[in-house]
């Protein structure tokens, strides 16, 4: 049984899959008929989130914004049938086997996403967001009745509109894991050149890097629940790639000009990761500059160019300022928990509430299990510190290729004696990464808040080495030798990071289930606020699940509603920062 609702999700996911290639079409056409399947397939993505975001300002999320999606995705297969036909043979007759590798693992994280939800934030606030979604409309003040409520995350929509029809109420089952399998289409044909010893270029390499991560979440990570991390890593860990894929081309006046819509994708995905996950902005925005200045560079004709920058800037901007607007009806602030830019709307959280909450989520980062009180100037470092050397696929080993890369990259760039250097533009997108890094160090130090701009990072400097080892050395003689240690080495980090502990837990995940479970309905407390709201508390712990609104596991009996004949309008609360840090 647990085989067929396995491939029950695999089936799911292909033709979601399919939809969004459909989707992705629609607009890729409108820049170049060169584009790739999977490039259509994030794209189809991206606007979809654009979609949903748009239709929840004024719309719950419904079966019908879902149909319309697909049918839409259904439209742009049935206009482009031809070239996508023609690619997917060509796909099928050049690497068979890799066609078939890809479907293995998407199979395995088919299975794993058939196992019990044991994250823990979907009970604390990502089930609750999800049915508040699909039940009304964006909420004014909904952060007033949980702070975490304000937490915005485009990754709660997409939720939302999975669990609807045949999956309903079961999105969390199905989203991580279909981009997992989505990043290995990515990932596969460039492991496979490298493995090969073909002509393997730095992308190709940067690629395999970023395999270390993707493997070990999809065989290690918690995939089922309403996780916003590994989601917003693997969308900036994708478009990081075509950025370096771009800067590492040699541009002359006599190569062609690269295709125009795998910048413009790139611009689109950084700020999709953004819309995952907040804490990817400083990251996104220093990584959109340098495509917007790329596409400035291009040697393409003016109106072709001006076309490829306002593509740069709408993209971005249908996913962002409905983003920014969700972000505002929630709470009154563009960024919460940040308290900076914040509007005077009548519903918003009590500025000391949302201080309370910044603090609790640095607090957090830089120490779970700490009081809130030693997390406060530099007392936490030392503790941080320990905890972050035992990490082996965040911390040990992205810092172990960072090192390595550097020190080859160095040691034979000033060894070469006269021999030119060649330029590496590709190591610009080092600023955003380091910037990244440091940005996340100071905000929430949290190792998996970061995954996207340390393994970005990661990434680059061990490409760097691999190509600079290219360089030096003559192909014919050395190439085979040289590659063979590096792919031993990833192998080796691959397996340091799987022979750590935990390894039992994706198997307990799945054992004596059947079918997807549903999320758990908690044991409730019924309490009325002085206004006479009625709101539900869970008996026992600060989780929700799958509560009947409204639910919140930190009552303010201040709290009341906007409209006392509905919900819709929002809420407002005084705010009591005091009894907020007692319940963090």
């Amino acid at each position: 049984m647990l085989l067929i609702s396995s491939l029950e999700v695999f089936l799911t996911w292909a033709v979601i899959a399919l939809a969004l290639i459909g989707f992705g079409t629609i607009v890729l056409t409108l820049f170049s008929e060169d584009y790739s399947v999977i490039d259509a397939f994030w794209m189809g993505l991206a606007i979809s989130v654009a979609v949903l975001e748009i239709w929840n300002l004024v719309l719950p999320i419904t079966a019908s914004v879902t149909m319309f999606l697909f049918g839409v995705g259904v439209l742009g297969l049935a206009l482009n049938r031809s070239a996508l036909g023609n690619t997917l043979r060509s796909t099928l007759q050049a690497s068979r086997w890799l066609l078939f590798l890809g479907i293995a693992f998407a199979l395995l994280l088919a299975l794993r996403s058939c196992g019990l939800c044991e994250y823990y934030d979907t009970g604390l606030y990502g089930a609750p967001a999800v049915r508040w979604i699909q039940t009304y409309p964006c909420v004014p003040g909904l952060a007033n009745l949980h702070g975490r409520l304000g937490f915005n995350s485009s990754v709660f929509l997409c939720i939302a509109a999975l669990g609807q029809g045949p999956s309903k109420d079961l999105g969390f089952h199905l989203f991580t894991g279909f981009l997992l399998s989505a990043l290995w289409a990515t990932l596969l044909p460039a492991c496979a050149r490298c493995v090969s010893q073909a002509a393997a270029s730095p992308a190709d390499w940067f690629h395999c890097i970023v395999a270390l991560p993707a493997f070990f979440w999809t065989t290690r990570s918690r995939i089922v629940g309403t996780q916003t991390d590994e989601p917003a890593a693997i969308v900036a860990l994708i478009a990081a790639g075509i950025l370096f894929a771009d800067l590492s081309q040699n541009r002359r006046d006599d190569r062609p000009t690269p295709a125009a819509p795998r910048l413009v994708l790139a611009a689109t995905l950084f700020s999709l990761a953004v819309t995952f996950k907040e804490s990817t902005a400083v990251f996104a925005f220093l990584a959109w500059c340098l495509v917007f200045r790329r596409i400035w560079q291009t040697t393409a004709s003016p109106p072709n160019r001006r076309l490829q920058l306002a593509a740069a800037l709408v993209s971005p901007a249908l996913l962002l300022l409905p983003w920014f607007a969700r972000s505002i009806i929630l709470s009154g602030y563009p960024l919460f928990p940040a308290t900076i830019f914040a509007f005077p709307v009548p519903w918003k959280t009590p500025l000391s509430a949302a201080r309370q909450y910044a603090l609790g989520v640095q607090s957090w980062g830089r120490g779970p299990d700490s009081h809130f009180v030693d997390t406060r100037g530099l007392r936490w470092v030392g503790t941080w510190l320990h905890q972050a050397l035992r990490n082996r696929p965040s911390f040990q080993v992205p810092l172990a290729i960072c090192l390595a890369g550097l020190a080859i990259a160095l040691t034979l760039r000033f060894r070469g004696g006269a021999k030119p250097r060649p330029p590496c533009p590709q190591l610009s997108l080092l600023l955003p990464g380091l910037a990244g890094i440091l940005f996340w160090f100071v905000a929430s130090p949290d190792l998996r808040f970061a995954q996207f701009a340390i393994w970005t990072t990661a990434a680059t400097f061990g490409a760097w080495g691999i190509v600079s080892l290219d360089f030096q050395r003559p192909p014919s003689h050395t190439r085979p030798a040289h590659t063979g240690i590096v792919l031993a080495a990833l192998f080796l980090s691959l397996s340091w990071c799987l022979i750590s502990l935990g390894w039992k837990e994706p198997l307990r995940a799945l054992r004596g289930v059947q079918q997807p479970p549903p999320l758990p309905k908690p044991a409730l407390v019924l309490k009325r606020t002085l206004s006479g709201l009625a709101v539900y508390v869970p008996a026992q712990g600060n989780q929700c699940w799958d509560a009947p609104l409204p639910c919140t596991p930190y009552f303010d009996e201040s709290l009341r509603l906007r409209d006392p004949s509905s919900p819709r309008l929002g809420f407002t609360s005084e705010g009591r920062a005091a009894e907020l840090q007692t319940f963090w």
